[in-house]
């Protein structure tokens, strides 16, 4: 008498389909009936508990199997164990976008392998088997919205590919997890489950001895390799943190494996042992080491969970090590006591992600505007930066932005709407709760591999919900839970069931069979040499940042047009090429008269507006793109007069991005000075200077403490001949940052023109303050001059004009001649009684930033080159 066994007919209905018509090809699931043994010692059928390939082959295939078919085999194998192994541990070092990237097309490589494998195979015999589970309906409902909200996207190509720097959200991506999931399950095996199992944690073991050398300081790569090496192998201190997590239950089923299996000999039983327990304790001691670090609920979840299993005895692990479980979960709890501690020898990065309050916002903003497809996959910065919170401008870091939420949960939302984010969460229910109940019931079925594995789907599904996932955990998540289920239906003998697409039936079909192959490689192979080409652009991409490290240079730039060739698709290559080229014009304009060549400086400018414009036309919704251009515009200013007025459409468009960032509005309005400074005296002037104050008072009222608004807002007052408020919008600014002597300057300045009673001794002292902390300034000696002139006191101005005269070097550019022949005039003029104040009087000149005495003319302040997704717009400018 056989006793029931669970099936995935409980949980997705009646699959049975028997394929009707003529006959010509057959859509049916396999059930497997030949007898095998179960790791448990019980006899059952071969299709369940053991999968086919180590029982008699549930395809009823009793002759020879081709060596081609083998060789097709062994190529799968390679690829799962591949995928496992060398996902925790790839990278170069050498791209643009970092190694979440590098590790995405390391997934894309060797997935396009087996899928290629499989593929032929099914060519070969005649059949390709794609194994059914109980998610196939949810899994594939939710693919295919997936792809519906990729085509309503604000951005459809990142969308599709992904956005740069870590392109796990994009289609392409998503369908790549899919086919992994239906890969890994269609070819689980118990010999492929051993090679995947120790494979990952041979990874995971080398992981964590990289980590321990890289906190402690210990030296073990060459000086030249250790140049590209990344402190975590995982992309971030926080994800590794994750898989740390995660490779503690893995070494606690390792342990209990090690002693189930009869066959293996004791020395190599006890030096494996020993090797795990190092494995294990090292994990422990960098859990402890990177506290800050660590999701500690994601941990003690976990270890919860694989303990009552075992205290309640539904798995039973060999007696002997039944102690070492209990043994970490007490060292756990203590880890929390401790808290944090200075173990660590390296400096660890300071990381930044936004907390569950940010992330709700942003969800719940965004989802008022795209309630059903949201703004489209992959494009988490764009929802970011249009609906971010006003109460974000009050942290330190407020120019940062975030392209993926913290958690799944809040990313999804934003990004694939209410539907889509439905969607996902049944899957992710689905999935957990499937696994619970074929974990929970039929104790006699003791499921010790399954219980670790899905005690780390169990820690993935709360990481997912409560953290940032970065590409590489997101991959090597969904490659641990696809075979936790794959396990877990064979350790409960659970009924295999296939969907099996066969042409034998009628030869005349082959024809097709053939030509779907024929598209299927077609695309794959496009697929290889696509990926191929994206990966070499960002290694050009790279190389050029390495390049221009040390400064902007037209190699680096050379080296970007090829990543351009390479990638043309993508817009941040073309962004920053005008970064790029653009530094290189104002380095040109800031050379010698003799040295300068005009020509070169026009090329610059002209190949940085190109580019900046072409990253635009690629990007559209972009604020970084828009941003970027609108400083080239800025900075093209300097050479060209028609610039001026597009850097302001581009700020424009960059504030209705990203509407409650204050360094638009303050961008804005200092055109708008500008463009008021350049105007006679009159009414136009003075609408002007008008729109630039509404400009800065936008900006003060969006973040109350920037100091630069303020600072700003003092000097269009003043111009505006409000002296009261310029002087209340000047000591503001010296405030908020007591320190910066440009802000100093500009309140002396402003008591200095206002000239009411006392102004002229508060001037004087700010002055002389400022001079004390640097006596080389000489905007501040030429205003102190002009003061004491004003109050008559001749003789100290003449002091202060002939200090100038000192800190201006003998070896003068023509220009500092000119500064030398003017100060040498305004001491004249003291002296004759002519005077200064008439021909240069403070009223007139608004206060110049501080400067101290200069060896040469210097140049425009270039555009900072940013790192990938990265603000430019971190210092607005005075």
């Amino acid at each position: 008498m056989q006793s029931e066994k669970p099936s995935f007919a409980r949980f997705g209905g009646n699959h049975n389909m028997a394929g009707g018509g003529n006959g010509n090809v057959t859509l049916r699931p396999i059930v497997a009936e030949p007898m095998a043994t179960h790791p448990n010692g019980s006899v059952v059928p071969a299709g369940r508990g053991v999968p086919a390939k180590d029982a008699v082959s549930s395809r009823g295939d009793t002759g020879k199997v081709s060596k081609t078919s083998l060789l097709l085999d062994t190529v799968i194998t390679c690829s799962l164990v591949a995928l496992f192994f060398g996902l925790p541990l790839f990278f170069t070092g050498l791209t643009f976008q970092g190694i979440a990237f590098e590790k995405q097309i390391y997934f894309y490589f060797w997935l396009l392998i087996g899928i290629v494998a499989w593929a032929s195979k099914g060519v070969i015999t005649g059949e390709m088997r794609i194994r059914r589970t109980p998610l196939d309906i949810p899994l594939l409902v939710f693919w295919a919205f997936y792809v519906l909200s990729a085509i309503f996207s604000v951005d459809r190509w990142h969308s599709v590919w992904g956005f740069f720097g870590d392109p796990s959200r994009g289609v392409i991506s998503i369908t790549a997890l899919v086919l992994t999931y239906y890969f890994l399950l269609s070819h689980f095996t118990v010999k492929r489950f051993h090679w995947m199992f120790w494979a990952f944690l041979s990874s995971g073991f080398i992981v964590v001895l990289w980590s321990f050398m890289v906190v402690m300081k210990v030296k073990f790569l060459p000086a030249e390799w250790e140049r590209l090496a990344p402190m975590s192998l995982i992309g971030t201190v926080s994800t590794l943190g994750i898989f740390l997590g995660l490779l503690v239950p893995l070494f606690l089923t390792a342990l209990f494996m090690l002693w189930k299996e009869s066959a293996l000999k004791k020395s190599l039983r006890t030096t494996i042992t020993v090797l795990v327990f190092i494995g294990l304790a090292l994990t422990l001691f960098l859990l402890l080491v990177l506290y800050p670090y660590i999701s500690w609920i994601v941990v003690l979840g976990g270890l919860s969970f694989f303990l009552v299993y075992i205290l309640a005895q539904i798995v039973r692990p060999t007696e002997q090590w039944v102690w070492v479980p209990m043994v970490v979960f007490v060292l756990v709890l203590a880890f929390l006591m401790i808290g944090r501690t200075g173990l660590s020898r390296a400096t660890l990065p300071v990381e930044v992600a936004p907390n569950a309050n940010l992330s709700w916002q942003i969800a719940k903003d965004t989802v008022k505007d795209y309630f059903f497809t949201g703004v489209g996959p992959a494009n988490y910065g764009y929802a970011f930066s249009m609906f971010r919170p006003l109460e974000y401008n009050e942290n330190t870091l407020y120019t940062l932005r975030f392209y993926q939420g913290n958690g799944m949960f809040f990313e999804m939302l934003p990004t694939v709407g209410g539907l889509g984010t439905t969607l996902f969460v049944v899957v992710w229910l689905s999935f957990v709760s499937i696994g619970l109940y074929l974990l929970t019931h039929e104790k006699e079925h003791n499921k010790v591999y399954s219980l670790g594995l899905w005690t780390v789907v169990v820690m993935f599904f709360l990481a997912s919900f409560l953290n940032v996932l970065n590409g590489p955990l997101l991959i090597i998540g969904t490659l641990l839970s696809a075979l936790a289920l794959g396990t877990l239906l064979w350790e409960s003998g659970s009924e295999e069931r296939y969907l099996q697409l066969s042409f034998k039936a009628a030869p005349k079909f082959a024809l097709a069979l053939a030509f779907i192959f024929m598209v299927v490689s077609a695309g794959v192979a496009f697929l290889f040499v696509f990926v191929g080409k994206v990966f070499i652009a960002d290694v050009y991409a790279g190389r050029a940042v390495s390049t221009s490290s040390a400064g902007p240079n037209r190699d680096s730039a050379d080296l970007l047009r090829k990543a351009i060739g390479s990638y043309p698709q993508e817009g941040r290559y073309y962004t920053r090429l005008a970064q790029e080229y653009m530094a290189l014009g104002n380095i040109e304009a800031g050379k010698t008269a003799t040295e300068r060549s005009t020509d070169t400086v026009a090329f610059y400018v002209r190949e940085a507006v190109a580019a900046g414009e072409q990253g635009k036309r690629l990007m559209p919704n972009d604020v970084m793109a828009t941003e970027t251009l609108g400083l080239i515009y800025e900075n093209a200013s300097l050479y060209a007069g028609d610039a001026l007025p597009k850097a302001e459409a581009a700020y424009a468009r960059a504030l209705e991005l990203e509407p409650k960032n204050p360094l638009y509005a303050l961008k804005l309005g200092q055109i708008k000075k500008l463009t008021g400074d350049g105007k006679k005296e009159g009414a136009e002037q003075t609408g002007l200077y008008q729109e630039a104050e509404k400009f800065f008072l936008q900006s003060v009222d969006q973040k109350k403490d920037l100091a630069i608004a303020h600072y700003n807002l003092s000097g269009i007052r003043s111009r505006l001949k409000d002296g009261d408020k310029a002087i209340e919008s000047a000591m503001e600014a010296f405030r908020i940052e007591n320190t910066n002597l440009n802000y100093a300057y500009n309140l002396g300045a402003m008591y200095q023109l206002r000239n009411k009673e006392g102004d002229h001794d508060r001037a004087e002292a700010i002055f002389k303050d400022i001079l004390t902390k640097n006596e080389k300034l000489i905007d501040v000696r030429l205003s102190l001059g002009l003061l004491y002139e004003a109050d008559e006191k001749k003789e100290s101005a003449i002091a202060q004009y002939e200090k100038i005269l000192e800190l201006l070097s003998d070896d003068q550019s023509e220009g500092l001649k000119q500064t030398a022949d003017q100060v040498r005039k305004f001491i004249e003029n003291v002296r004759n009684g002519t005077g200064n104040l008439a021909k240069k009087s403070v009223a007139e000149v608004p206060p110049a930033p501080v400067t101290p005495a200069p060896e040469a003319v210097p140049a425009p302040l270039p555009p900072a080159p940013a790192l990938p997704n990265e603000s430019p717009l971190t210092n607005p400018g005075q």
